[in-house]
């Protein structure tokens, strides 16, 4: 019974398999028709290896080995090709005479087929097996059910093979993408740096230029100066050569012009001598700091932000200029609107952004509980939400005396000085949303995040309890940090 399978682990060993395995073409997996061999030493059908270096080809890559061939050369073999036709004779003629496969127990042919032992078996066996309850059927019938089988496998496959080709192709394209992409970022950053560049040059020629004009200030101090204490120089050595030769006279003339002397020398001590201080102002002795350029880049990319009262939440008063807004306890009486907030106290910028750099600054003042920064155009209005950044909000707060950025879990912050005043910078396609204490020029907080939908600018004012926090939120022209 074990007879057909030992056949078959034979059959795996046969050398014929083995030679008809190395004269294939690993493109098309048959005989290698027109068989042609390239840089590498690797063989393939003139057909097979010509489609894979299509016209326009760059890189000559080996289907097998990935090796780089040089120019697509491709040299014909024709030991090679009589190969192939010898052993397609043999592979025929072992084919013909295995046609009749033969019982080795009985010597007749295996036209059955045992289900559960999975094999062929002559006649003899097929009667045994029966009386061991096994199914056994025509050889035929067994070869129409595997056939059937491996077509309903062969679709799959196929299905299989055309979604890994496009995956394939689709891939061939993303180094071209990725070179695009980076191209794309290496422009940004080298014009990024560029404009920096140029405000630190214009910046230093500011500079010196002041300090030029302060030099030529306190020389025209210092030469006055010096004219004063030698006015003064002459008359100190005259008055000390009058006081010697009154000291040698006597007599009444004498006692006059002495105290003619005295005079001078009372008068002398009353005269301040001058001073010119060395000292030079802070903006010309020190460098700057180290943000005094980014209020010169954000101040580029600011605009005139105002507040759209159509989102702001009842309890909030916006000022007829849309620059500020505060708390009141008191619902006021606005008109219904789907774009109105109706849970969360705050109130959303008239424009939404979808691509660019925008920056604007927000006075805070002493405030005990503000939030600031954006969220997508389609948040929810009606509803309680969570304000973090997987519901669309990218904030900076203060809430009991502590700062932070609302991010899962929440981001405590630590300004070294109390923020009077703070800048938003939102930069749409690099996905940034910056947060910057304007008060002592530093910065606080950067989210980082792929935008999929227009973004608008978020203020809440927070809640007003009598005179507490009842100061409102003002949007500010921004400030030069210098």
């Amino acid at each position: 019974q074990a007879c057909p399978r030992v056949i078959q682990a034979m059959a795996s060993l046969d050398p014929l398999e083995t030679l008809r395995m190395d004269i294939s073409c690993s493109v098309c997996l048959e005989y290698l028709m027109d068989p042609v061999t390239i840089g590498c030493g690797h063989s393939f059908c003139r057909a097979c290896i010509s489609h894979c270096w299509a016209p326009g080809t760059q890189d000559f890559l080996c289907p097998m080995c990935r090796e780089l061939c040089a120019q697509g050369i491709m040299v014909p073999s024709r030991q090679l090709a009589n190969v192939v036709e010898v052993a397609k004779q043999l592979h025929s003629a072992k084919r013909e005479a295995q046609d009749e496969l033969l019982c080795p127990w009985h010597h007749e042919g295996l036209h059955f087929f045992c289900k559960e032992d999975q094999e062929a078996v002559c006649l003899v066996c097929a009667v045994a097996h029966g009386e061991h309850a096994h199914s056994v059927g025509p050889l035929e019938d067994a070869i129409e059910e595997y056939k059937s089988k491996l077509r309903g496998w062969q679709w799959r496959l196929d299905v299989k093979l055309k979604e890994v080709k496009k995956r394939f192709s689709a891939e061939e394209n993303r180094p071209k993408e990725l070179r695009a992409l980076v191209m794309s970022c290496r422009q940004r950053i080298l014009g990024d740096f560029e404009e920096l560049r140029a405000l630190l040059e214009e910046e230093k020629e500011a500079q010196l230029r002041r300090l030029k004009a302060e030099e030529a200030e306190m020389l025209v101090k210092l030469k006055n100066s010096m004219a004063q204490l030698s006015e003064q120089r002459l008359a100190l050595s005259k008055l000390l050569t009058d006081m010697g030769e009154k000291c040698l006279a006597s007599g009444p003339q004498a006692l006059q012009d002495m105290q003619s002397i005295l005079q001078r020398y009372e008068q002398s001590k009353a005269i301040e001598l001058p001073s010119v201080s060395l000292e030079l102002k802070k903006n010309v002795e020190y460098f700057p700091r180290q943000f005094f350029t980014l209020t010169k880049l954000l101040r580029k990319y600011s605009g005139e932000v105002t507040l759209d009262p159509e989102t702001a939440h009842p309890n909030l008063v916006l000022s007829e200029n849309l620059k500020t807004v505060h708390f009141v306890s008191v619902c006021q009486p606005v008109p219904h609107s789907p774009r109105r907030f109706t849970v969360y106290p705050c109130v959303l910028g008239s424009a939404a952004y979808l691509s660019g750099r925008h920056y604007w600054e927000v006075e805070v003042g002493n405030k005990t509980q503000w939030a600031l920064g954006v969220c997508y155009e389609s948040v929810s209005r009606k509803a309680e939400v969570d304000t973090k950044p997987e519901c669309g909000y990218w904030r900076v707060r203060l809430w009991n005396g502590k700062y932070a950025a609302t991010t899962t879990p929440f981001t405590l912050l630590h300004p070294h000085v109390k923020p009077k005043r703070v800048g938003v910078f939102l930069d749409y396609e690099a996905g940034k949303v910056s947060f910057y204490n304007v008060t002592d020029h530093s910065h606080m907080y950067t989210f980082s995040v792929e935008f999929a939908e227009p973004v608008r600018p978020l203020f809440y004012p927070g809640i007003c309890f009598g005179y507490v926090n009842a100061a409102p939120l003002v949007l500010c022209q921004p400030l030069d940090w210098e």
